[in-house]
């Protein structure tokens, strides 16, 4: 039996190929400045931590939990979510095209 697993399109891995059973180099997805993004501070103790929820609310959909991480640059997308941190929110209609 051959595994080969895929990963779907709202996945930060659905770029990066798979060989064997094994992923190849990690190809990074990019979310670039649109003009419908919108900037909020963090003040719900709800996201501390907790990007999945974030993009539930934000997308209906907890496996974009990667998209606002990754356009505002942090370095941790769990730990780097505190209160108070600053956020660019891409648009949903934006984040739509990304997978």
């Amino acid at each position: 039996m051959t595994y080969s697993p895929k990963y779907n399109s709202e996945s930060p891995y659905h770029f990066t190929s798979i060989t064997g059973k094994y992923m190849t180099y990690y190809v990074h997805r990019s979310v670039f400045p649109h003009p419908f993004d919108k900037v909020t501070i963090l003040n719900n103790e709800r996201y501390v931590a907790r990007p999945d929820l974030l993009a539930m609310d934000l997308y209906g959909n907890e496996d974009l939990f990667w998209v606002i991480p990754l356009r505002n640059g942090l370095q941790d997308p769990v730990f780097d979510l505190t209160i108070g941190r600053a956020l660019i929110i891409p648009d949903s209609s934006y984040v739509s095209t990304l997978i």
